[in-house]
């Protein structure tokens, strides 16, 4: 029971995190639908092609309040299949705040941060030249949502935050148990235990939808467990709860599996790649 509790707790504490990146992100949907009409669509199609830029920026933030306010933008077609993939691929969720408290080297920080900035901004531009991006389609959003945005943008706005916590909340809780029954000692003897794969396994590991795995990962690369290039293959891949909101509220779960395994080939080929140079 006192596990169940625990497990509970932490729950409860990451998806409270992620509440005020969730309300301001619907809120700017609702008041862009209620109140600009098309001038801010118009704005964000002239300045197209500095967001995967701005995406991968505002990613290495701490926490994954940035990918899961991303997804929704991206659903709505607000933002680009590159900017989303730029915000998966830079954000940090638990990383940067260990490394400060473990009084990481700032050169080691800075390289970290510089390869998740470099790699997300790359792939970001990348994966834009090869997508289509379709015109601001809110509306079609709220009633996916089934949400009475006629009652106003507050309201409205809090009725999309309230559902997406709970929906959030439960998946989190899941997954935070399997990982404890799982336990993190079992993983860790995952990846120690095949050297020669560590790449392959750290970015496997970073695509679990959970803070656990970019704690994991960080604290193995200060303990000198696995090296520079696997957990930045493990750091590019983890994208926090961005994923499991993109599934929530994204109806083409084709393209979904798309973004997803971009995400992790990019981190895959990057973790390979920063092999052969470090």
């Amino acid at each position: 029971m006192a596990e169940l509790l625990t497990i509970l707790e932490d729950a409860l504490i990451d998806v409270a995190k992620l509440i005020p990146f969730l309300f301001v992100t619907y809120l700017l949907m609702e008041w862009m639908e209620h109140e600009t009409g098309q001038k801010l669509e118009h704005f964000l199609e002239r300045h197209r092609r500095i967001a995967p830029f701005a995406g991968a920026l505002f990613g290495l933030i701490p926490e994954c309040g940035f990918s899961s306010a991303s997804s929704s933008l991206y659903t709505s077609h607000v933002i680009s299949a590159g900017t989303l993939i730029a915000v998966y691929l830079s954000t940090s969720d638990e990383m940067l705040p260990i490394l400060i408290s473990n009084q990481a080297p700032v050169s080691t920080i800075l390289k970290i941060l510089s390869v998740k900035f470099i790699v997300a901004l790359g792939a970001g531009y990348l994966a834009d030249s090869f997508s289509r991006h379709d015109k601001t389609d809110i509306e079609s959003f709220c009633e996916r949502e089934e949400c009475e945005c006629e009652d106003g943008v507050l309201k409205s706005a809090l009725i999309h935050t309230l559902k997406i916590t709970v929906w959030l909340f439960a998946i989190t809780f899941l997954i935070d148990a399997v990982m404890d029954s799982f336990g993190m000692d079992a993983m860790k003897a995952l990846i120690t235990g095949h050297p020669s794969v560590s790449v392959v396994t750290c970015s496997l590991l970073g695509m679990i939808p959970s803070c656990a795995s970019s704690i994991l990962l960080t604290t193995l690369y200060l303990d000198g467990v696995i090296s520079f290039a696997s957990v930045c293959a493990g750091l590019l891949a983890n994208a926090g709860v961005g994923i499991m909101v993109l599934f929530r509220v994204n109806p083409d779960k084709k393209n979904n599996l798309k973004i997803v395994g971009y995400v992790w080939l990019v981190s895959f080929i990057s973790g390979l790649l920063l092999e052969l140079i470090f």
